[in-house]
């Protein structure tokens, strides 16, 4: 019987990951790619309620319990009893969360014994690697159809450029640093070449935080000890060509003509002391007018930032409630939507969207719950690997001035797995049967 629900269960993850990862370039194909489509509706309601299905099923550490209800009180207080929204836009507001507060959950349910780890990583590494191959064809589609920009998020759709890149290096770079072998890294580099290879959709989508990423995936596949300086003087060569073959790429598919609007820095220098109504007008004007479309750069965001607390006195604890960013879709338009939509547009810094919610609360337990990720060591897995969980912990502070990518389902399903897999079995179980986890050389 044990066997049968781990078996659904399992079953049900990845069909969640199926769903999250690959039926926006579905709906983009039958829909207008500008637009939410019925598919993209149904498919989010799916894959949320799948999380919460499993979570239901799996979830049993009570810090994992102590932060999920944290976390409903600190979004019930703030949205239906300071913002005075209702109850069903605080639930639908929720579904944003769903991915950081139920996933890793989840996940520790398939590592709490070496069977279910075992079945679950080696179906998880087939697919993994199916993904990847996935994005090759697509990508190259849309760039070819829509050029390099938005469009090109591979399975995940238009919009999802940013999600993407993410997940091809950091899913490249776990199922490559499998099989390099410590002592040869050069070497084990060549005959897995085909991951490197599979990185090159990346360069067709203009996300620049792909070069970051691409040197943080080089860097961090030498293991770090005693010899790890000696191996990246040798290997640095290796790192600035690829680089260069990226950034040749970049530049020989990206139109810098065609980009977004921005409000740069002389603007900000000339408005920054007026008031918000002055520059919500020039936002206004500029989108209404101008044939681009229209972003406040993300920096410019966090700087406007306490002009809207100070022009809302007492939201500074609790902030404006976690269905700001969600209103005018379902449930209708609130006060905060209506007033300041034109700041929300865009992309959003994580710690501007974390604080605009949840407020300086919400912050510390946002804080807290990502610490927490680094000690919740899963019972038979707790040996560190170091270079993964330095990769995981860099991503998390980049987004907190890049992307608010945290709220989106397919990117915690790539993220918070990767996380989990930087957990390896303890250092006397591999001792006591050699053949373990043979084929990664780093927990050998």
């Amino acid at each position: 019987m044990k066997f049968e629900v781990r078996f659904i269960l399992q079953r049900l993850f990845f069909i969640g990951f199926w769903l999250a990862t690959c039926t926006g370039f579905v709906s983009d194909l039958m829909f207008d790619p500008n637009a939410i489509s019925p598919l993209t509706t149904i498919s989010h309601l799916a894959v949320d309620a799948i999380i919460l299905f499993l979570a239901m099923c799996t979830m049993r550490r009570k810090s994992d319990i102590l932060f999920i209800s944290t976390f409903i009180i600190i979004s019930y207080i703030s949205t239906c009893l300071l913002n005075q929204s209702s109850l069903i836009s605080w639930l639908n507001g929720l579904r944003l969360f769903f991915g950081i507060l139920f996933l890793v959950p989840i996940l520790n349910y398939f590592w709490a014994t070496e069977y279910r780890h075992d079945i679950f990583v080696k179906s998880l590494d087939r697919q993994l690697y199916i993904f990847l191959w996935l994005q090759v064809p697509i990508v190259l589609f849309q760039f070819f159809v829509h050029g390099a920009g938005d469009y090109v998020g591979g399975t995940m759709g238009n919009g999802f450029s940013g999600v993407l890149s993410f997940s091809i290096y950091f899913v490249s770079f776990y199922l490559i640093k499998k099989r390099i072998d410590r002592n040869n890294i050069l070497q084990s580099l060549y005959k897995n070449w085909i991951y490197i290879f599979l990185l090159f959709p990346t360069f067709l989508n203009e996300t620049k935080i792909s070069f970051v990423l691409i040197l943080l995936y080089f860097i961090l596949l030498m293991p770090i000890d005693h010899k790890y300086l000696i191996r990246m003087t040798f290997f640095a060569p290796v790192i600035v060509i690829l680089v260069g073959v990226g950034s040749f790429f970049y530049s020989s598919t990206v139109d810098d003509s065609q980009g977004k609007l921005k409000l740069d820095a002389d603007f900000f220098e000339e408005y920054f002391d007026a008031d918000l109504e002055t520059i919500e007008k020039a936002a206004d004007y500029a989108e209404k007018n101008e044939s681009q479309s229209f972003d406040i750069p993300r920096v410019a965001k966090l700087g406007l930032m306490p002009m809207i607390f100070n022009e809302n006195p007492g939201h500074h604890l609790l902030g404006f409630g976690i269905d700001i960013f969600i209103s005018g879709n379902v449930v209708g338009e609130n006060d905060f939507h209506r007033e300041y939509d034109w700041i929300l547009k865009g992309t959003n810094p994580y710690s501007f969207t974390i604080y605009l919610q949840l407020g300086t609360v919400g912050a510390i337990w946002a804080i807290a719950l990502f610490v927490s990720f680094f000690f919740n060591r899963p019972k038979k897995f707790k040996q560190r690997d170091l270079n993964s969980q330095i990769f995981f912990f860099i991503t998390i502070v980049i987004l907190l001035l890049y992307s608010d990518l945290w709220i989106n389902a397919n990117f915690c399903y790539i993220m918070f797995t990767f996380l989990m897999l930087s957990w390896k079995r303890n250092p006397v179980a591999i001792a006591h049967n050699p053949s373990v986890n043979s084929s990664n050389p780093y927990t050998a």
